[in-house]
């Protein structure tokens, strides 16, 4: 997975951005290898001086969440108005699209997060 331009962000987008693509993780509940790494990957591009910390607070935060398709779709939606530009919906799109699709398995979940991002987004 292509890490995003991360100078076309400020930090509370950035910080946006990384719990998105948590939530986009634990959505269908299968935990992989290669989106960790990306996640840690995209940590050590904002200049985060602790990705495992950073991970474990985002977490945290993205748990409550879990709990029904409604309260992550609404997470998600609430996620996705700090993007303001076109480029920065591109981005932000092709990076949840790309976490989605790698572990090469679709779940309804998923699949319902993406629609909503792609119509809020409208790409």
């Amino acid at each position: 997975m292509i890490l995003p331009d991360f100078a076309i962000f400020t930090p509370a987008q950035l910080e946006a951005f990384f719990e998105l693509l948590v939530l986009t993780m634990y959505a269908d509940g299968q935990l992989t290898v290669v989106d960790d790494e990306y996640l840690h990957r995209f940590l050590e591009g904002m200049g985060c001086k602790d990705p495992q910390r950073a991970l474990d607070e985002a977490v945290s935060k993205t748990r409550p969440f879990l709990n029904s398709v409604q309260a992550a779709r609404d997470r998600m939606l609430e996620l996705a108005a700090a993007f303001t530009t076109r480029e920065q919906h591109l981005q932000v799109y092709k990076a949840v699209e790309a976490m989605v699709l790698s572990d090469g398995h679709i779940t309804s979940w998923e699949s319902t997060l993406l629609t909503e991002l792609r119509m809020k987004f409208r790409v």
